[in-house]
């Protein structure tokens, strides 16, 4: 039960985490309105993306050691690899306006989308899974 719901809330934050970030070249005209606010701040993306890997990491993990379904942990090393190449991921200058954006937000998004789609996946490995309802039966 407690899984499940770390699942259902890593799903929403990830979700969340992609939306945000597929909104935002929208959104930048408005940024002079928004600047300051919490969601043009750097701090946002780095609040959400380190609430996002933090609720994953063990949520999907802990889903493929139950499971063993290679997927789940595909998944995650795959949305990490999206956040972790997207450009100006590693400095704390990020400049807004730039062709790099783009590709910053689309990166940033396809992250999201994928740590989203394991926890999906683990809530439905989870539905047909006699361990995840009994746990003194087996997954297998």
């Amino acid at each position: 039960m407690v899984w499940t719901l770390f699942d259902r809330i890593g799903f929403s934050v990830s979700f969340v985490c992609a939306i945000h970030c597929l909104a935002m070249p929208i959104l930048l005209p408005l940024v002079p309105i928004l600047a300051g606010t919490f969601w043009v701040s750097e701090s946002t993306e780095a609040y959400v993306m380190v609430a996002t890997i933090l609720i994953a990491a063990p949520a999907l993990f802990r889903g493929y050691l139950l499971h063993r379904k290679f997927r789940v942990p595909a998944i995650f090393i795959l949305g990490l690899l999206f956040l972790l190449i997207r450009p100006e991921a590693h400095t704390h200058e990020h400049i807004h306006l730039h062709g790099d954006d783009i590709l910053h937000f689309t990166l940033a998004a396809l992250g999201g989308f994928s740590l989203a789609m394991g926890h999906w996946l683990n809530l439905r490995f989870c539905k047909s899974c006699p361990s995840c309802t009994d746990h003194n039966k087996p997954c297998h």
